[in-house]
């Protein structure tokens, strides 16, 4: 086990985004990162947790910038420019043994990029998560071969896996499901037999959480995101890595006072909502009466959502929560009785 690990989590003054941090720097523990490549990587499919930490190079983890690719062609004059593509920067970032094509006299790496993404439905602007995972398989291809000339061996190319963890604004049909996506052959005209690994090159792999679900993965990232160690430690052994449990420990604080923070603040914004539909109430059944009822109403209503928000650790919808619009949605999503449904 790596008993160094270091996890470096802000306290008391949590915002959503350092608890955001804080997960990301938990996924850059190759004990944390094992089971997750154990249930959804085939590579590892049989494999202990043990064998696959062994697998994975703990030097190469890492947050990385991947900076512009040189698309140079050597000998062609009129391709000296490079191709500037947008600059972006891994969550976590590593290589890991590939134990189908290793032997001990020859290593055969899997570059793999793994991101914690709490909104599956990013705006401003829109796009589907899965595009933006073939993308980042797409940049660590090329990656690896640096720039490009006459002397460039593409047979070096090794697998890329993009593996993306959705934690919020899911569709409901779309909960608790795991789907890869690679490069697949498809004859044509005739058959032919190249060796699926000279194109099986890149897959993206989107984990979309949803509420309890029986499959192990899920099972394990609802433990690494309650902070639940007894959970944890059901799939991989950090009775002795004591860097690993003050990591828990510390983001479970930061979850507290992020809670804390909304709950008062929801509590807040409950009682003008609950002004504003009591004051609309009131118009057919007294003003008093109905300010008392829709201040509670109001208030018991957001604190709800509340509630529920922070269960599910959305932490970016509990900062939003000013957007009426936002509000409505999540009141529909979590079944939550409004005024415009009474």
């Amino acid at each position: 086990m790596r008993t160094e690990t270091e996890i470096s989590i802000a306290a008391a003054s949590a915002t959503g985004s350092k608890y955001d941090m804080a997960c990301k720097e938990l996924f850059q523990n190759k004990e944390i990162i094992a089971p997750v490549l154990r249930e959804v990587v085939p590579e590892y499919k049989g494999s202990t947790i043990e064998e696959v930490i062994r697998c994975i190079d703990a030097d190469s983890i890492a947050d990385i910038p991947v900076d512009d690719v040189s698309a140079r062609a050597g000998q062609l004059p009129t391709e000296q420019g490079s191709v500037s593509d947008k600059l972006i920067r891994y969550d976590t970032h590593f290589r890991a043994a590939n134990p189908m094509l290793s032997t001990e006299s020859l290593c055969i790496h899997l570059h793999i990029d793994l991101e914690v993404q709490n909104n599956y439905r990013p705006t401003s602007p829109a796009y589907p998560i899965v595009k933006r995972g073939v993308y980042y398989a797409a940049r660590e291809i090329s990656r690896q071969l640096g720039t490009l000339t006459g002397q460039t061996d593409y047979g070096d190319i090794q697998k890329s896996y993009s593996i993306w963890i959705c934690n919020e604004r899911i569709p409901q049909r779309l909960q608790d499901t795991v789907t890869m996506y690679s490069i697949k052959k498809s004859d044509i005209i005739g058959e032919t037999d190249e060796p699926e690994a000279d194109f099986d090159l890149m897959s993206v792999i989107i984990i979309r959480r949803g509420g309890p679900a029986d499959a192990p993965i899920f099972d394990y990232l609802s433990g690494i995101f309650r902070c639940d160690q007894s959970k944890i430690s059901e799939y991989v052994d950090i009775e002795h890595n004591e860097a690993i449990q003050e990591g828990v420990k510390r983001m479970s604080g930061l979850g507290e006072t992020i809670m804390l923070e909304y709950l008062e603040k929801g509590l807040q914004q409950g009682l003008q909502q609950g002004m504003q539909q009591g004051m609309q109430q009131g118009m057919q059944q007294g003003m008093r009466q109905g300010m008392q009822q829709g201040m509670q109403q109001g208030e018991n209503l957001l604190a709800a959502l509340v509630g529920c928000l922070t269960r599910d650790k959305r932490f970016q919808d509990l900062e939003r929560l000013s957007d009426a619009g936002l509000r409505e949605q999540l009141y529909k999503e979590y079944n939550l009785p409004t005024r415009t449904e009474n």
